[in-house]
């Protein structure tokens, strides 16, 4: 799916771009000697060395504790995270840990119990915290086992969490099963723009099936330009050249700049440099599939000019792949 700091001076703790200044520490300083003066002198109110040593010890091991749990997880496995999330109402954090593990997972020697142990959990979380559910979701997506592809089907047309719905239909296009399409392709109907986004983009991730074009060539004139753009990106993905007007506007930086996306409470935001750069790359590699070699003066303007690199470079891969294979 596509989603996507003021001045301060030198030596400022609170800005990590700049390196902390030398402060001048009297106690460091080089003085000429004092002389001593008679009688009683007072105590300094320094704290004792003994207790600052106490509290070094005390620091260390809270550090080597720290340390060493985080050793520990990073040696958990998947199954073990199954295991924690067993009688556990609410732990989110479990499942998006599972969700964080499975792509780095064997395949190959993966216990053949671990996608059906998910499974029961996706289906006992019903009712609990919604995020568990999502993270499962998207746990079982990651496992890229077809065995989850009727539970993901059932989520994304009819889960109570809007949210669920669509962390469940990225599920279905990233194990790629041609039957998850019989829950995608209602999804494109959906009044929630965020359905019909990840919906359309997850059909691209599909087996090619003719029957699937027509359905997500209408979203190319989708009045939410995220939809729109994700239904040329994923015909582009199965060769289909039908959205190619859309990503050459896509590489156009002054059309970009006119795009507001809705962020909620906030309102209409415009894009982000980031969110323009993924935008221009994504459409750049898009025309190199559909090989549409109509655009190449932009597509030159990109590699010799653009503010960015990443573009840059996007654009010489892009117009190379189109001069060899011009269609």
């Amino acid at each position: 799916m596509t989603a996507l700091r003021g001045d301060r001076g030198a030596g400022d703790p609170d800005d990590p771009d700049l390196p902390p200044g030398i402060a001048y520490d009297p106690d460091l300083a080089v003085h000429e000697p004092a002389r001593a003066t008679a009688g009683a002198t007072v105590p300094g109110r320094r704290r004792s060395p003994l207790l600052l040593f106490g509290l070094g010890i005390a620091a260390l091991a809270g550090l080597v504790y720290i340390l060493f749990g985080l050793i520990a997880d990073e040696n958990r496995t998947p199954a073990d995270v199954v295991n924690a999330l067993r009688g556990r109402r609410g732990a989110w954090q479990e499942a998006l840990d599972l969700s964080r593990l499975l792509p780095s997972d064997d395949r190959k020697r993966r216990d053949p119990r671990l996608v059906p142990d998910i499974l029961a959990l996706f289906e006992d979380g019903r009712g609990d915290d919604p995020r568990v559910r999502r993270y499962l979701a998207l746990a079982l997506g990651e496992a890229r086992d077809p065995r989850a592809v009727k539970a993901l089907v059932d989520a994304a047309g009819r889960d109570t969490d809007p949210e669920t719905r669509i962390f469940a239909a990225w599920g279905l296009g990233a194990i790629g099963d041609a039957r998850g399409a019989s829950g995608l392709l209602p999804l494109l109907e959906a009044e929630d723009a965020g359905l019909r986004k990840v919906a359309v983009y997850a059909l691209g991730a599909l087996p090619a099936d003719p029957g699937l074009a027509d359905p997500m060539r209408r979203l190319l004139h989708d009045p939410v330009e995220d939809v729109a753009w994700n239904a040329a990106l994923a015909l582009a993905r199965r060769g289909d050249p039908a959205g190619a007007f859309l990503l050459a506007r896509m590489t156009d930086r002054v059309y970009l700049d006119a795009v507001h996306r809705d962020d909620g409470a906030a309102g209409p935001r415009a894009l982000s440099e980031y969110q323009k750069e993924e935008a221009i790359i994504g459409a750049l590699q898009g025309l190199a599939r559909v090989g549409d070699a109509s655009h190449l003066d932009r597509l030159r303007g990109l590699r010799d000019t653009d503010p960015s690199l990443r573009v840059r470079q996007a654009a010489f891969e892009t117009i190379a792949a189109l001069e060899r294979d011009p269609r």
